[in-house]
C-alpha cells in the first residue's frame, strides 16, 4: 500500500528535501481525534510504520518522515548529528502545521530525537510512545566492525543487499549516524525532565535494546509504563503489528467498561 506523501524542504546551507507521508481524516464525519508524528530508526524508512499508519490514520492524521539520507529523501553529505535531526524535524512539524499537542512515536534511532525534543518542549506532545529503544543503544557486533572495516565505501555497498537488506539508507549515512551519533550518545540524563506520560514498547529477544535497558529507562521516567512483545525482536512493530497496535491503542485513548468507568488497558505484560 502507497501513502499520500509530501514534500518539505529544510532550509541551511543546502536546503534538503525531506519525503513525508501524511495521512488521515479528511471527512467531516469523521473528525479527526488528533495527530500522530512517527520517526523511523537508522538505516529505517517511514513504510516500517505502515500498519500503525494503516490502523490509526482511521482516526488520527499521521505524519510520518523519511529521516535525512534514508528512504526517498535527500541524503547529503552533512554530518547527522542529533541537532540536524531535531531542526529536520520541527521544520517538519511547521510546514505541517501541527499546533495541537500530538502523539509522539519513535523507534530506535528515533528515541534519541524524540527524548530530546520532549525534554525541551513537553507542552508540545500529548503522549510518548518508545518502541525498541533507550537512552543508550549499541548495534550488533558483526554490524559495528562491518561498519568501521577499512574497506572502500563501495566496495561495501555493493554487498548492501546481501549482508544488510533491510537498510534503506547508503553506508556512508549509516556510519555517521550510528557511529557519530547513536553510538555515543547518553541520554538517562534526560529522562527526570521528561513529563510526557509515555509508553514503552520492548520486543522478547531484542538483542539491541534488552529488556533490562527498557526496565531501567521506565524507573528513570516520572511518568511511564513499559509493555513486553513476546517473540519480537528489534522491530516489533513491523513483526507483531496487532500486539503493538493493541498497546498504542489503550494508551491513547481511554475506554470506558460496559460499567461506565475508564479501563486501563493491560497488554501481554502490562505494568
Amino acid at each position: 500500500m502507497e501513502f499520500p506523501r509530501k514534500t518539505i524542504v529544510v532550509a541551511g546551507t543546502k536546503p534538503v528535501r525531506l519525503s513525508v507521508i501524511d495521512v488521515g481524516p479528511t471527512d467531516a464525519a469523521n473528525p479527526s481525534r488528533g495527530t500522530m508524528v512517527c520517526i523511523h530508526g537508522a538505516g529505517g524508512q517511514a513504510e516500517q510504520w505502515k500498519y500503525q499508519i494503516e490502523t490509526f490514520s482511521r482516526h488520527y492524521r499521521v505524519i510520518a518522515p523519511d529521516l535525512r539520507g534514508h528512504g526517498q529523501s535527500d541524503r547529503p553529505d552533512s554530518s547527522y548529528a542529533l541537532e540536524e535531526f531535531l531542526w529536520d524535524f520541527t521544520q517538519i512539524l511547521e510546514q505541517l502545521q501541527v499546533g495541537a499537542p500530538f502523539v509522539l512515536m519513535a523507534h530506535s534511532f528515533g528515541g534519541p530525537i524524540a527524548l530530546t525534543f520532549a525534554a525541551a518542549q513537553p507542552q508540545r506532545l500529548s503522549k510518548l510512545v518508545l518502541i525498541a529503544t533507550a537512552p543508550e543503544m549499541h548495534l550488533n557486533r558483526f554490524y559495528e566492525l562491518l561498519l568501521k572495516l577499512p574497506l572502500p565505501l563501495r566496495l561495501i555497498e555493493r554487498l548492501k543487499p546481501v549482508l544488510m537488506p533491510n537498510f534503506f539508507a547508503p553506508l556512508f549515512v549509516l556510519q555517521r549516524v550510528l557511529s557519530g551519533t547513536l553510538f555515543p550518545w547518553r541520554g538517562w540524563g534526560l529522562l527526570p525532565s521528561v513529563s510526557t506520560p509515555t509508553l514503552i514498547i520492548g520486543g522478547q529477544f531484542d538483542f539491541l535494546v534488552p529488556v533490562p535497558v527498557l526496565q531501567r529507562t521506565r524507573a528513570d521516567l516520572p511518568n511511564a509504563r513499559f509493555e513486553l512483545i513476546r517473540y519480537a525482536r528489534h522491530l516489533p512493530q513491523l513483526e507483531r503489528p496487532d500486539a503493538v497496535n493493541r498497546q498504542i491503542e489503550g494508551f491513547i485513548e481511554r475506554r470506558r467498561s460496559w460499567r461506565g468507568e475508564e479501563d486501563d488497558e493491560q497488554g501481554e505484560d502490562g505494568r
